[in-house]
């Protein structure tokens, strides 16, 4: 076993813990919040949660940002263009989240106002509501489509590195292609097709368990 092998390992422990932990913030903490009255409502009432949801947002971000700070340092010299390219993408999703997660804890604030103001009052925050649920929902879509895409040229990279199975690596490719249709949809007022999002998230699963059990291929052109 050598260096290479434990990179992967590495970069694919990180990058599983950060694919967990936000599904469970999409999928579970996120979609409370919008159950029900919607964000305006329930937004004060889960002030911990929407921080919580803040500080998950930038954990997840920081370690896939250490993940491509790791094959930018080790794979560099043999791929500098791609390399630089997906730690610009990666830095520039982190940009995003954090944007995005600022609308939400925006949200709670103006949610703390209506709940103060009482019913009477409530078609006053109306605009301010609409406005706020345009912005989060535009930089939410662009947040995934600026991950799509990293995660497409993660694949790229590691098919022309042979660093995983180029079967593996190929697919990873055509279904990253797939997500980034689905999520830039809404940028043109068309509803994304979620069905669309199963290739890829089985695909980087599948990846990222291949890492963490084989870690890069030890004989690959890297």
């Amino acid at each position: 076993m050598n260096n290479i092998t434990n990179v992967g390992r590495w970069i694919g422990a990180s990058m599983l813990l950060s694919f967990a932990i936000g599904l469970y913030s999409n999928f579970k903490l996120q979609t409370d919040l919008f159950a029900g009255e919607g964000l305006l409502v329930n937004a004060a009432q889960h002030p911990y949660r929407i921080g919580l949801i803040a500080l998950i947002g930038l954990s997840t971000s920081l370690l896939t940002l250490w993940a491509a700070t790791l094959v930018s340092t080790h794979f560099r010299h043999r791929h500098p263009a791609i390399t630089r390219y997906y730690f610009g993408l990666v830095v520039a999703a982190l940009a995003i989240s954090l944007i995005e997660c600022s609308t939400l804890v925006a949200f709670r604030s103006l949610s703390e106002a209506y709940t103060a103001a009482g019913p009477q009052a409530s078609e006053l925050f109306l605009p301010a509501r609409k406005l706020l649920t345009g912005l989060r929902n535009s930089i939410h879509f662009m947040d995934v489509l600026v991950g799509g895409t990293s995660v497409l040229v993660l694949f790229a990279f590691l098919f022309r590195a042979r660093l995983v199975p180029r079967a593996l690596a190929a697919v990873g490719i055509a279904a990253a292609a797939i997500q980034m249709y689905s999520v830039s949809r809404p940028l043109f007022g068309l509803p994304v097709v979620y069905p669309l999002l199963l290739p890829l998230a089985l695909a980087y699963f599948t990846l990222l368990c291949w890492l963490l059990v084989k870690g890069f291929a030890e004989d690959a052109n890297a």
